[in-house]
């Protein structure tokens, strides 16, 4: 009875990771997919050599674009792509000077040449606003 015990829970630690291997791989098209998001258009902000994180807040801050005083982040390490080795990092902020926007989530898709590069690059950039009238939710196009 013992070794059957130690069976089942082999298997079911064995298809735990699985499952969180697989679900990894498998993101939000709201994650990979930028046409969903109001492209902003820029010239290439610096390379950097820091965490994802403060990449993305370095190329904001490079852009002119103001992430607030307490702003959140959401990571997202995509892996190898036909673009290189890309990491999407999601910027939220409350917006306080608008009073038709609540907040302002930004996606930056970061690239490194491979996994063992330490350099990211500003690929992408794009935004989405939450309004303070009309539908709830993120949308693409600007509040009004």
């Amino acid at each position: 009875m013992r070794k059957i015990a130690y069976f089942a829970t082999a298997v079911f630690v064995m298809t735990l990771s699985l499952t969180a291997v697989n679900a990894q791989k498998k993101f939000s098209k709201v994650v990979t997919d930028a046409t969903r998001w109001k492209a902003i258009e820029f010239s290439a902000p610096a390379q950097c050599s820091n965490s994802p994180q403060e990449c993305a807040v370095k190329a904001l801050t490079e852009l002119k674009i103001d992430v607030g005083s307490e702003p959140e982040f959401s990571i997202y390490p995509i892996g190898e792509t036909a673009d290189g080795n890309v990491t999407v990092v999601f910027v939220s902020r409350l917006v306080e000077d608008d009073d038709s926007v609540l907040a302002k989530l930004y996606r930056l898709e970061l690239d490194k040449a491979d996994a063992a590069d330490t350099t990211y690059s500003l690929d992408a950039l794009g935004v989405m606003f939450q309004c303070m009238d009309g539908e709830e939710g993120w949308r693409k196009t600007p509040c009004q």
